[in-house]
């Protein structure tokens, strides 16, 4: 049996997704008296505590805060997770973007000429020859993801910001495509 919980760890009746355990609460009250003794989930067991008021929902300013948090957190995890696309010869090929191999792809560029013809792994685990136009082509195609990254972050920062509830801004949408192994 699934023994529910609110938002603030509460024992309810209520049931919402993802909020349950199998383990069976001390006490089963539902009361909502303040004061009164009820269960309280932690994460990894119930207490019996005076039932408090949930929190006041969080002042526009610090949830307008944490939703910006959430958002750049989104446009970082995609600039070093996500990979680059550039064409191998005719064939779409995703590079790492990650901060080493940013800093290996800087030092091809600035290498320019003498980059030598070594076998570079893409993030499929293929090889390709690296040349100096690859190396120009990689790191123009980060500059442009890179770029774009940030539009679209900003795009969602104004809208949310125009979101009478920050807190259920969803900003999932509108990101530049990124590797799919």
């Amino acid at each position: 049996m699934d023994y529910p919980y609110d938002l603030h760890g509460w024992y309810t009746s209520e049931v919402l997704p993802g909020r349950s355990t199998t383990i069976e609460p001390p006490t089963l009250s539902e009361t909502t008296a303040p004061g009164e003794l009820r269960a309280n989930w932690t994460g990894h067991q119930w207490l019996v505590l005076p039932y408090t008021e949930p929190p006041p929902a969080p002042e526009p300013i610090a949830a307008r805060a944490a939703a910006w948090e959430r958002i750049k957190a989104m446009r970082e995890k995609l600039s070093d997770e996500g990979g680059y696309k550039v064409a191998v010869n005719g064939v779409d090929k995703w590079f790492h973007s990650d901060a080493k191999s940013k800093t290996q792809q800087l030092s091809l560029v600035v290498m320019g000429a003498n980059v030598p013809p070594v076998q570079w792994k893409t993030m499929d685990g293929s090889k390709v020859t690296m040349t100096q136009a690859l190396a120009g082509a990689i790191f123009s195609a980060a500059a442009t993801q890179d770029m774009t990254l940030f539009a679209v972050a900003e795009s969602h920062r104004a809208a949310m910001e125009a979101a009478a509830d920050p807190d259920s801004y969803d900003f999932s949408a509108g990101w530049p495509e990124v590797y799919q192994p």
